[in-house]
């Protein structure tokens, strides 16, 4: 390669190599981080230490199955003496004590998969309460992915997407912190609810 061929690829390449250099020292990334729709499996497990104006409580969910509710594959969790049925989506479907259904969602609320920062998406859906007297109403929410951030728990500390979730109508609020390493909830905190507030965070998991 004569002289003059080669220092004009040198300059030609030196802009490049300023620009990579830059970018290093500002410690960027291009990477663009998602999370892909988790499968959960018979005996995953999540352990939560939660606390709400009533005290402190522990609860584990725990997957009995994969099967179909009311039309919708779905998984059925323990937790307590209470059981719910999620989509494959991990939407709500309904609620069930001794056996009886007590809540359901029409249609299911479904988280939107991927998840990724800066997505939003919304949904509207008739909630009924059974027992003496049937209740409707139908609820607007509004959901936003607002960060990919470190979060620590008692089970140790977890890169994990932060999800809030906001009732138009109603004005309750919550916020879940998810992780795909563990395939689900590291942190929940909610306000406005008919429960109260709470917050509750991952204190062990067992998972496949």
């Amino acid at each position: 390669m004569g002289r003059h061929r080669a220092t004009a690829l040198i300059l030609a390449l030196l802009p490049l190599a300023l620009l990579a250099g830059g970018c290093a020292d500002l410690g960027e990334s291009r990477t663009v981080q998602l999370a892909e729709r988790p499968t959960w499996e018979a005996n995953d497990a999540w352990t939560y230490r939660g606390h709400r104006a009533t005290g402190a409580y522990t609860v584990t969910r725990k997957v009995l199955r994969e099967g179909v509710f009311e039309g919708y594959d779905a998984y059925e969790v323990e937790a307590g003496d209470v059981r719910y049925w999620y989509t494959k989506r991990l939407g709500y479907v309904a609620r069930l004590n001794g056996g009886q259904v007590v809540r359901r969602a029409v249609p299911p609320e479904d988280w939107q998969w991927p998840l990724q920062v800066g997505k939003q998406w919304s949904a509207t859906v008739t909630w009924i309460d059974s027992g003496e007297q049937e209740r409707r109403f139908a609820l607007t929410s509004v959901w936003m992915v607002d960060a990919y951030e470190e979060v620590k728990t008692p089970a140790g500390t977890f890169k994990a997407f932060k999800v809030s979730r906001r009732e138009i109508e109603s004005g309750v609020r919550q916020e879940f912190w998810y992780s795909p390493a563990v395939k689900g909830w590291v942190k929940i905190r909610a306000s406005g609810t008919a429960d109260g507030d709470y917050e509750e965070e991952l204190s062990a998991y067992s998972t496949r």
